[in-house]
């Protein structure tokens, strides 16, 4: 098993730090992004000049990957390199001042460019960021590394572009989990970038695992496996590569959903009748384990996860699953048929205070608050399963699909995007779309069915 890239190891190293926008422009930039009201930000890509390294040029595959991210994140309009006054490819460090003029008259307002090259086996990459009109370096950075992560870098750079001009956090080197039916028996968890590129399988055990959900933190994911041929709850750990069983009652252990600060797990569990919401706190052990070696027992120590504190949030006979937090961790919405049809709920942590939310359509499942909490997000069965958004008490619906089949929603972890699961390929494929459910794009293309998205911190 391949570790996330969030720990491979590339280096960033500070070149030149140079003048920041204004402090006022910067609050008003951070104001209108709360505001979901953003004027976007019109910026130019020069550089990335042609450089083979293992069969590819990394030049042209930098310009791609960095435009492609930029204009995801819905802030940036990047300009097309034909309207450029110069040959963009062209460009060299030190040689952007002449370009600044150029550029104003396109009411151009930031300038990136970036120059590949190689140290021994490693990839380098030299990034800078340039306000145009008052032709400062907004910041400047080296990043080195493998080659193999390379689209990592140019991630990184795109992400770092973002926060030196808005102050938020960017999702291009965030991943998303997903369920891919590799043979008809065998339903394996994988890891990919964002945008799709270079999916890593995390499970290989020819059996059914469902539901992976990434914890805070991105160190762990919480999934439900077959593999000891009951569906029990794991936990797979990306530092050590360990997997714990959190929950292996009798009968279901299954859709976990993590508290904000990662102490806490909910999940759906049948061993009591029906099936039921549980909490549970998850608590780092030592263990020991029994290994042979060379016709001899030896006694390993580790850290493994352990739930503890174990304690129900419903009661019945109805189906109940699907937990999500609350960005403040006090209360969990799901979906439950206690009132006679699959439809959306919340409760406090505590156990308290359950309330309806969903009286529109009869199915209604799958619901994942916002990480900001201003909306829960959830697949609703108007005119077939779509994707739709409403506010935490249920007024404001709003679809957000029409074509296909369309479930398993899941945030970005910047609220603006959403992936989600979609058969209008004839497959179930994942596909990702705006807040707004506009620029739905197709993720996977595998030819298998690929469903149940969770997208990383």
């Amino acid at each position: 098993m391949m570790r996330a890239p969030r720990w491979i190891a590339v280096w960033v190293i500070p070149v030149v730090l140079a003048g920041f926008a204004s402090g006022a422009r910067g609050q008003v930039i951070e104001r209108e992004l709360r505001e979901r009201v953003v004027p976007r930000i019109t910026i130019a890509i020069a550089g990335f000049a042609p450089l083979s390294m293992n069969g590819e040029d990394l030049g042209k595959l930098g310009e791609s990957v960095l435009a492609a991210d930029l204009r995801f994140t819905t802030i940036f309009d990047v300009m097309d390199p034909a309207t450029l006054p110069f040959d963009p490819r062209t460009v060299q460090m030190d040689q952007e001042r002449p370009l600044f003029p150029g550029l104003n008259s396109l009411k151009v307002q930031h300038l990136v460019v970036g120059q590949v090259g190689s140290r021994g086996h490693e990839a380098v990459v030299e990034g800078r960021l340039f306000d145009v009109t008052t032709g400062n370096m907004v910041f400047g950075k080296r990043y080195v590394g493998d080659p193999k992560f390379y689209r990592l870098i140019i991630h990184r750079f795109a992400d770092d572009i973002l926060f030196n001009l808005t102050g938020e956090k960017g999702v291009a080197q965030t991943r998303i989990a997903f369920v891919s039916a590799v043979t008809r028996t065998a339903k394996e968890i994988f890891v990919m970038d964002y945008d799709g590129a270079s999916p890593v399988a995390i499970t290989g055990n020819q059996s059914i695992n469902l539901s992976p959900r990434w914890s805070p933190d991105g160190r762990l994911i919480a999934y439900t496996s077959y593999r000891n041929g009951n569906p029990d709850l794991f936990v797979l750990n990306f530092d050590s590569g360990r997997r714990d069983v959190l929950s292996a009652q009798r009968g279901l252990n299954v859709t976990p959903g993590w508290s904000p600060d990662g102490q806490w797990l909910a999940f759906a569990m049948s061993a009591s009748g029906g099936t039921n919401l549980f909490i549970t706190k998850l608590e780092k052990v030592v263990c020991t384990e029994a290994k042979s070696k060379d016709s001899r027992v030896e006694v390993q120590v580790a850290q493994c996860m352990k739930a503890t504190s174990t304690k129900p949030l419903t009661t019945g006979s109805s189906i109940s699953v699907s937990p999500s937090f609350s960005p403040n961790g006090r209360q969990i919405v799901f979906n439950s048929d206690r009132g006679g049809s699959p439809q959306i709920y919340v409760v406090d942590v505590e156990g308290t205070n359950l309330r309806r939310l969903t009286f529109q359509g009869n199915y209604n499942a799958s619901p994942r608050w916002s990480p900001r909490g201003e909306k829960i997000l959830f697949m609703c069965r108007l005119a077939g399963n779509q994707i739709c958004l409403m506010n935490p008490d249920g007024t404001g619906l709003q679809q957000l699909t029409t074509a296909g089949s369309n479930e398993d929603p899941s945030w970005s972890p910047d609220g603006r995007h959403i992936v989600f699961a979609s058969t209008r390929t004839g497959h179930r494929d994942l596909f990702v779309m705006h807040a707004d459910g506009t620029e739905q794009t197709r993720l996977t293309n595998n030819g298998r069915d690929n469903y149940l998205p969770d997208w990383s911190p």
